[in-house]
């Protein structure tokens, strides 16, 4: 079946990708804008390029919510990495969230001076703001898949200063606290 209408001229549809540009590549848009949070962004870049892990500034360009993977399974109610990131896109409104799987925690990106914010500023079971004078370990914008080294972009940075909203955050931590509370409370643990 052909999408061409009969009183439409062939000479008059469009062309496929005529007009179509490509979307600015996020390394290039998103990438500048991290690294400007480390205090020296040409040696951040490099780290990047050598390691694929640079050390960031928090509090600066973004401040981070550091989540244990026990409580974002629990919040996800799935084991499979695939899955909890799925679920982390859509409880967080796509904002970023990068997994370390060494360590076995995630951190949401949000908007710089969260940590001052009420409900943010104590550390908390499975939760923690970091602000300024905390670094981070960010991967490359490039790493987007587990198995990329030990830390990968679950829901990638796709545009400069589009964070995690606090509020979305602190649903995602307060529903992930009740599974592991319901869950230990059916287990005795």
């Amino acid at each position: 079946m052909t999408l061409r209408s009969r009183h439409v001229p062939p000479s008059a549809e469009p062309q496929p990708c005529a007009f179509v540009q490509p979307g600015p590549d996020r390394s290039l848009t998103a990438g500048p804008w991290l690294l400007a949070a480390a205090d020296d962004p040409q040696r951040a870049r490099k780290e990047w390029d050598e390691s694929g892990i640079a050390l960031l500034r928090c509090g600066t360009r973004f401040t981070a919510v550091r989540l244990s993977a026990a409580l974002v399974r629990a919040a996800a109610d799935t084991e499979t990495l695939q899955d909890v990131d799925t679920c982390l896109a859509r409880a967080l409104l796509g904002g970023p969230v990068f997994a370390d799987t060494r360590w076995h925690l995630y951190y949401a990106l949000v908007p710089e001076g969260t940590d001052r914010v009420p409900s943010w500023n104590y550390r908390s079971a499975g939760a923690e703001c970091l602000g300024p004078n905390s670094y981070l370990g960010v991967p490359d914008l490039s790493r987007t898949r587990p198995g990329e080294g030990f830390s990968y972009w679950c829901v990638p940075l796709h545009t400069p200063g589009k964070l995690c909203s606090p509020d979305a955050v602190i649903q995602l931590v307060r529903y992930g606290r009740y599974r592991l509370t319901t869950t230990e409370a059916k287990t005795g643990a």
